[in-house]
């Protein structure tokens, strides 16, 4: 199986990247936390197609016990935490990210920005 899946920003690529992403970790035998995965990688690839609106990269691969996962997109624009009130209608996504992965970050990159996070492993083992 290949390691990443490209995307268009469709909402329909949310459950295309779900099935991949718990797909490539049975591959690698990081079954476990899949649908912690899952519902990381959902909440993404959502911020992708609502907010950056470009073809969107899916990757996955090891570390360590785990593996690292990545959603790349065209926008320069960071995802971070934030406090929300208990009527708001979004805004807690990355608090989900931050509650059921090992790591996560953002990046910027010459075209865009990677989120990635790692599930399953040990922090020290990711490198």
């Amino acid at each position: 199986m290949r390691d990443e899946v490209r995307l268009p920003p469709h909402p329909a690529s949310v459950g295309r990247a779900r099935r991949f992403v718990v797909d490539r970790l049975a591959e690698l035998g990081v079954a476990d936390p899949a649908d912690n995965a899952a519902l990381i990688v959902s909440e993404l690839v959502t911020n992708a197609v609502m907010h950056a609106g470009t073809t969107i990269t899916v990757r996955v691969t090891p570390a360590g016990t785990g593996a690292r996962v990545e959603v790349v997109d065209g926008s320069q624009v960071l995802p971070g935490l934030r406090a929300v009130s208990v009527g708001s209608g979004s805004g807690r996504g990355m608090s989900l990210v931050a509650h059921f992965a090992s790591q996560w970050g953002a990046e910027r990159t010459a075209v865009g920005k990677v989120v990635w996070f790692v599930i399953g492993a040990a922090a020290e083992a990711t490198g």
